[in-house]
């Protein structure tokens, strides 16, 4: 088949611009996750600072944790899935659970008195020292960078007089790194996660409030419209989205 010379240039470059295409979309996707699951981690946190002058920090995690717990209860009715249908992540998830709630314990606390800067940055390094994420690179690469990155916001830690809340930080990002390797994969089933999950947030539901009661170093309760919204988007960001897109990061890192 003849094609006329002037076609040959809009040819050439639509090919051009398709494959650049593909290997953009193939370069981007896998981000899109790590993306979004850094935006929840700001957005819940950051809220934790609007709202502790009306809600002390424990307090906003125990009936954000409740709402969450009971947000997935009503999803997982309406979509007809038993979440009490015996399987093997019962025990793995009561585990998980407990860890989920030092966690979510230690990072309130330490936000409310770190900027949120060096908390996330604190809590991503010490996570890298354990997990292994990418794949592609050596583990090693990470934990010398992560090491790297920590020894100077200790020492700016130490500096300010906020060893306490910094060391909070550490070791809530090791209890989701202990964590996890318990969370289920692809190959556990459709919905081992949403069980998981469920079961976590039931444990939590139970320990937080106790926590909350023997160590908040406050116990302002008088929360407004702003609170309410802010321990909502906790519940969803925190409670239930953060964890369904790290658990397909860590399942899927290429």
């Amino acid at each position: 088949m003849h094609v006329p010379a002037g076609q040959v240039a809009p040819l050439r470059h639509n090919v051009y611009m398709s494959a650049v295409s593909a290997f953009t979309a193939s370069r981007l996707r896998p981000l899109l996750p790590l993306s979004g699951a850094v935006v929840c981690w700001l957005l819940q946190y950051a809220s934790v600072q609007r709202a502790s002058p009306q809600v002390a920090p424990l307090f906003q995690a125990s009936v954000a944790v409740a709402w969450a717990m009971l947000l997935l209860w009503l999803w997982t009715r309406w979509r007809g899935i038993a979440l009490f249908a015996q399987g093997t992540s019962l025990l793995a998830a009561l585990r998980g659970g407990v860890l989920f709630t030092l966690q979510w314990a230690c990072l309130y606390l330490a936000v409310d008195r770190l900027p949120l800067w060096l908390v996330a940055a604190s809590f991503a390094l010490a996570a890298l020292l354990v997990v292994r994420w990418p794949e592609a690179l050596h583990p090693a690469v990470f934990k010398l960078t992560a090491l790297a990155g920590m020894l100077p916001l200790a020492a700016w830690s130490w500096a300010q007089g906020r060893t306490t809340p910094w060391l909070l930080t550490l070791l809530a990002a090791g209890c989701l790194a202990a964590g996890l390797p318990q969370s289920p994969r692809a190959a556990d089933g459709p919905h081992a996660l949403l069980r998981w999950r469920f079961y976590q947030l039931c444990v939590a539901a139970l320990l937080l409030p106790l926590l909350a009661v023997a160590f908040s170093p406050s116990w302002t309760f008088d929360p407004g419209a702003a609170a309410l919204g802010a321990m909502l988007l906790q519940a969803v960001c925190g409670g239930l989205v953060f964890a369904f897109l790290l658990c397909r990061i860590t399942t899927h890192p290429e």
